[in-house]
């Protein structure tokens, strides 16, 4: 499990919206579990159709995947999009407590993606400065890096949704100090 993202903070009841009372909101996920772990919670919470914790459960299972460091960029980016295309999204008929729920889901897919390009910016960035110190020119890791940030930064000056704005900023700093 992750040190840098807690798992939840506590369960809250969702409010009634028919009179029957309303199973409480799952905390947020556990990050770095088992395959198998993931599975056996999101098949529980399908057989008690309980909805938000599977969907948090996925979250859960696709951050862990992109977190993992024999993946490229792109491989990362694709759970990343995934767990907040499919499973960050409110029914139609949510009330607040739910909506913030999965707001909170698409908030945590944020913090991992951000933290994760970051990460993969911050090595390739000393790369970069190791290299310039021992003598390689700059209009050559100029090359390399507007190939490796157009990987990983968009262009333009619009965040992407799967960042964070705080994030987006340091990763165009980053960039611009080599592009």
């Amino acid at each position: 499990m992750s040190d840098s993202m807690p798992t939840g903070s506590g369960v809250r009841p969702a409010a009634p919206s028919t009179g029957r009372p309303t199973r409480p909101l799952p905390r947020l996920p556990e990050i770095g579990q088992s395959e198998a772990w993931y599975s056996k919670h999101i098949h529980q919470a399908e057989a008690d159709g309980d909805n938000c914790a599977r969907e948090a459960y996925k979250v859960g299972q696709y951050i862990t995947l992109a977190l993992d460091p024999h993946l490229t960029w792109e491989e990362k980016l694709k759970y990343f999009h995934h767990a907040l295309k499919r499973h960050c999204t409110p029914p139609a008929s949510a009330e607040e407590p739910v909506a913030t729920f999965y707001w909170k889901l698409a908030e945590m897919v944020r913090q991992y993606c951000g933290q994760e390009a970051l990460r993969l910016a911050s090595a390739q960035d000393d790369v970069f400065a190791t290299r310039l110190g021992l003598g390689a020119s700059r209009e050559e890791l100029e090359d390399e890096a507007e190939e490796f940030f157009t990987q990983l930064v968009p262009a333009g000056e619009q965040c992407p949704a799967w960042f964070s704005d705080q994030d987006y900023s340091q990763l165009k700093m980053i960039r611009d100090q080599w592009i």
